[in-house]
């Protein structure tokens, strides 16, 4: 299960970004994020939940290489 939160910081940087975080528990090797100019949301050059979308499949992705990592290292 990927969990996906928002990161703030102070309320004058959260104005201009917002930055979400992907992980997967007990594995923060995989842990990423994304930052998302806030302009960008207001001129609707992006959407929200498309970058969500696109951090989950980032984790996703980092968490398969990450599993097929470890099980080849168990043949070492």
């Amino acid at each position: 299960m990927i969990n996906v939160k928002v990161i703030t910081s102070d309320p004058h940087t959260d104005q201009k970004w917002v930055v979400l975080e992907g992980s997967v528990t007990d594995v923060p090797q995989v842990t990423k994020r994304r930052s998302i100019n806030t302009a960008a949301l207001v001129d609707g050059s992006l959407a929200l939940a498309d970058e969500k979308a696109k951090l989950i499949a980032d984790v996703e992705e980092y968490h398969a290489r990450w599993v097929a990592v470890q099980e080849a290292l168990k043949d070492l």
